[in-house]
């Protein structure tokens, strides 16, 4: 497994205003319009959005970076539909998110988008096998045999074949963090979300876990975006974005 580093590349997740032709829109994942997000009211206003606008090409690892307070958690909840915008629009696979009612919201993101979090959220009264499968389990009749050799192939691209029967506290941080990837890939979803995926990780644990990421992108034409606030991160991502004060630096 290789765990090799390098510098982020050019960002090509860019502010939509950004020099050149814009992206076909069959070429996006996502992409934000005038995106605002504004909390709490008068004297205690906070501006977390400033108007966005931003392009997610298809098909690649892309990186959100800013300090703490910056507005990057605020911008890839509102693309993964979490949370509503005051602002602007978002649109996720063609599909303008403000367009969706709560109910709708909920399915598409079932349906349409993966998450990793740095807590893991496996059910711990599961097991590996049965945490990735879930997704579908929700979504209805969905686990057929297709499902669940989608299920193994990822379990083995990810090197977790080995713990399907375990439960999560008979596995490492790692393993955790590895059946979670599996677990927002086995949907084959428009996006996939990692917030702050290695917080909890050591060095190396860490390494390995980015590197299954930025494979995710790479050999299965995954669209990957990472929240983190770590260079060394986001030096596995395709393309970077910085968030600083509500803004696209």
């Amino acid at each position: 497994m290789s765990s090799s580093r390098r510098a982020p590349a050019t960002a090509a997740a860019r502010p939509a205003a950004a020099s050149g032709p814009a992206p076909a829109p069959e070429a996006l994942a996502a992409s934000t319009r005038g995106l605002t997000k504004t909390y709490g009211r008068g004297a205690a206003q906070v501006h977390a959005l400033r108007g966005v606008d931003l392009d997610v090409p298809r098909g690649r690892f892309t990186a959100i970076m800013g300090p703490s307070g910056s507005g990057k958690s605020t911008l890839m909840h509102c693309l993964a539909g979490l949370d509503r915008p005051s602002g602007g629009t978002v649109a996720v696979g063609g599909t303008d998110l403000g367009s969706l009612d709560d109910d709708a919201l909920t399915v598409f993101r079932r349906e349409r988008i993966g998450f990793v979090f740095q807590s893991f959220n496996l059910l711990p009264m599961l097991t590996a096998r049965q945490n990735i499968l879930l997704p579908l389990e929700l979504g209805g009749p969905r686990v057929d045999d297709d499902a669940r050799e989608r299920a193994q192939r990822l379990a083995d691209s990810l090197g977790v074949a080995d713990r399907l029967d375990h439960r999560p506290a008979e596995l490492s941080g790692g393993q955790q963090q590895r059946v979670a990837i599996a677990r927002a890939l086995v949907t084959r979803p428009s996006l996939v979300f990692a917030d702050e995926p290695t917080g909890n990780l050591d060095s190396t644990t860490s390494a390995e876990v980015l590197d299954h990421l930025r494979r995710s992108a790479r050999e299965l034409g995954q669209t990957v975006v990472m929240v983190t606030h770590e260079p060394d991160a986001a030096a596995y991502a395709d393309d970077v974005v910085v968030v600083q004060d509500g803004l696209i630096a």
